[in-house]
Parts: structure tokens; C-alpha cells; sequence
């Protein structure tokens, strides 16, 4: 396989993630109802916050881990320009651009800052919480942060002594792996975001992403299909190769079974004799030997009807009592016998003074050897 694979077609590079102005979108942080889907919630807080119809908007959602509150961001369409969007289509992922800071928070309350080429992001957050209270992005660089910060601060009702920090270099968003993306900033890595949001952060509309996610696993399975019929090839043309090694070695095993046949077929014989003696001392029922094992601990009262085996371990006892308590002594008394795997007691009747029951018993094997001799 491994010399056809060079002639094979290689998988085409995994499609970039692209990051969205985050300064078109605005952002809410929503509670969440427990229990209850996710996605009709944030398409009704959508329908309270924006002005427009979700048909009308770039929208995602990330939801936090203990499922009580979602970060949701939405943008016009109309403020993403054709240019803008040309590369969408093709991409792995589309979601804004502060994602990728979210990994980096501080561990309790404070604030992130990132300067970028052409806009300052701000991100609030509350101590132990994995979604930020605030998000500010605006355009400009450096002359804005501090303005940035105290808006961020003021949204959140932060203090003034929150910690800040400040992020540096040029924020990414690669994939690692099935759904799983990592943060990246320059060349140092972030940490990887929750699996959980790689299908809810992504703004693009929901029919496309749908067609995309059928399309993909359509490819793939074409893709396996190939690959399986170049194994399938392999597997024809060794098997041609070693045909006439086969054959030589099947006439040679013929040979050396016919001339030990004879001996086969006289082990065999006695094999077939040896099991079927064991089948009769074994496997024959034995009823008089599980009513005589049964029988020492009966209570005087109690009187067997009718008794029927069930397999080769199992009895089955229709008796009377003229003393109800005995029914319950003589089933305890048979639990207490070693021989006796279970025991159990049904359809207990009592009319006229007499207590009618079934009683159940299942013997262990090797109870019954030997004439039922332990």
C-alpha cells in the first residue's frame, strides 16, 4: 500500500479560519434557561437586542461551561463588504476576532487588552467566570486603551485596581483537530477553546454551514472509497502472486491428511464414544434424586402434589401445608442446602386451612453426581 499511496491524490491543506472585524459586531452576555436548548434561546435574545431579523445577520453564540449563561454576537451583514466575505465560502471557520483572546483571562476579576494593527479590543471579566462580562472593540491603536479599558471596566462594574493584561502580537484561530481549534498569538499558543463552541461560534448562515458539514462528509467517504479500491487492487494482485504457492501447499496437506485419515477417523470414534457415556452419567435428569435431596428438611405438614423438571438442574413442586408457617420454614430450610443453587416460592393460596404453593428449586451440578451424593 504503501508504494501505490505516491500515486495517489493527497488530501488537499486544511482550509484557514478567518476572523472577522470584531468592531461590526455587538455583543451580549444572555442567561440561559437550565435544561432547556440553546439555540431558540439565543435566536430570541437576538430578536431582542438587534434591530434586524436573524435572516439579516452574521450571528454565533458561545455558551459557558456550566450551561447557565451564552456570550452572543451578531453584525449587519451589510457592514461586511463583498471583499470582505469572498473568502468565507472556502474557510474552515468564521467568527470575530476576539475569540482567540478568550483563553487568556485573569484569574480573577480584571481585563485583557490587545492592540491590533487596526483596532483595540477590551474584554471584562468577572473572577472564575469562562465567558467575559464586557467585550469593546474600536478602531484605532494605542491613544484609545486607556478609554477602552475604562469603558470595559465601567460595563463590567469593575475596580479601578482589576488586573490587566496585555496581549501581544497578532491573534489566530488553527485547527488541531475534529472540531477542536487553538488559540494562537504570534507563535505562542493560547490553549485550546472548548469543543462545544466549534459549531455555535462559527457567524456564517446556518443552511450554508449545514450544506458544507453534508458536502465534507460526502468527500470523505469518497475519499475512504478510493482508497479502498486501491487496497482492494493490492489485495487482488497478492493474491494472484501467491496463488500458485497456495495451490502447491494445498496439495501437499491433502496428501498429508489423506494418508492420516484413518487415524483421524479412529480418535474421532472414540471421542464420540467417550462424550456420549459422559452425556448419560451427567446429563440424564435425575428427579428422584433431587426429590430425595429435597425431601430430609420437609416439615410434616407440608405434602407434595406434583413435582416437574425444568432443563437438568431445575424442579418445580406443586405442595400443600396444613400449617401456613411451614411454607416459609421449609423454604428456608432448603436454602440453607448446600446442594441448591436458588429457591424460590410463588402462587401461595390458602382456602379450607391448607396453604397450596409452587416452589422453584434450582440444584448446582454437582449436587446431582454420583446418585445425587455431595
Amino acid at each position: 500500500m504503501s508504494a501505490l499511496s505516491k500515486y495517489l491524490p493527497s488530501l488537499p491543506p486544511a482550509p484557514p479560519v478567518v476572523l472577522a472585524r470584531a468592531d461590526a459586531f455587538f455583543t451580549r452576555r444572555v442567561p440561559l434557561a437550565p435544561g432547556e436548548p440553546v439555540g431558540p434561546q439565543v435566536s430570541l435574545a437576538l430578536e431582542g437586542m438587534a434591530p434586524f431579523p436573524p435572516e439579516q445577520l452574521y450571528y454565533g453564540h458561545l455558551t459557558g461551561a456550566d450551561g447557565q449563561s451564552a456570550l452572543v454576537f451578531a453584525a449587519f451583514r451589510r457592514r461586511f463588504s463583498a471583499e470582505e466575505t469572498e473568502a468565507w465560502d472556502s474557510a474552515a471557520m468564521v467568527t470575530p476576532e476576539f475569540v482567540p483572546l478568550l483563553p487568556t483571562r485573569p484569574s480573577g476579576d480584571g481585563l485583557t487588552l490587545h492592540v491590533g494593527a487596526a483596532r483595540v479590543t477590551a474584554l471584562a471579566w468577572k473572577a472564575g467566570a469562562d465567558l467575559p462580562a464586557a467585550v469593546v472593540v474600536r478602531v484605532g491603536g494605542s491613544e484609545i486603551s486607556e478609554s477602552l479599558l475604562d469603558e470595559a471596566r465601567s460595563r463590567a462594574e469593575l475596580p479601578l485596581y482589576a488586573e490587566v493584561i496585555r496581549i501581544e502580537g497578532e491573534p489566530l484561530l488553527v485547527a488541531a483537530g475534529e472540531g477542536a481549534f487553538e488559540s494562537r498569538v504570534g507563535e505562542a499558543s493560547h490553549g485550546a477553546l472548548p469543543e462545544s463552541w466549534s459549531t455555535s461560534m462559527d457567524v456564517r448562515d446556518p443552511e450554508f454551514l449545514n450544506e458544507r458539514r453534508l458536502a465534507a462528509v460526502r468527500d470523505l467517504w469518497l475519499w475512504r472509497g478510493l482508497l479502498g479500491a486501491a487496497a482492494v487492487l493490492v489485495f487482488s494482485a497478492t493474491l494472484h502472486i501467491g496463488s500458485g504457492v497456495l495451490g502447491l501447499l494445498t496439495r501437499s496437506r491433502e496428501n498429508l491428511i489423506a494418508t492420516q485419515k484413518p487415524v483421524v477417523e479412529q480418535i474421532s470414534a472414540a471421542q464420540l464414544l467417550a462424550n456420549r457415556i459422559g452425556e448419560l452419567s451427567e446429563k440424564r435428569l435425575m428427579p428422584f434424586e433431587m426429590m430425595a435431596l429435597i425431601n430430609p428438611p420437609r416439615p410434616e405438614s407440608v405434602v407434595f402434589q406434583r413435582a416437574v423438571t425444568r432443563g437438568l438442574l431445575g424442579l418445580e413442586v406443586e405442595a400443600q401445608a396444613a400449617n401456613a408457617e411451614d411454607v416459609g420454614a421449609y423454604e428456608n430450610a432448603l436454602r440453607a442446602l448446600p446442594a441448591l443453587a436458588s429457591v424460590s416460592t410463588r402462587d401461595v393460596r390458602a382456602r379450607d386451612g391448607v396453604t397450596s404453593f409452587v416452589i422453584t428449586i434450582e440444584f448446582k451440578s454437582a449436587a446431582l453426581r454420583n446418585g445425587g451424593v455431595l
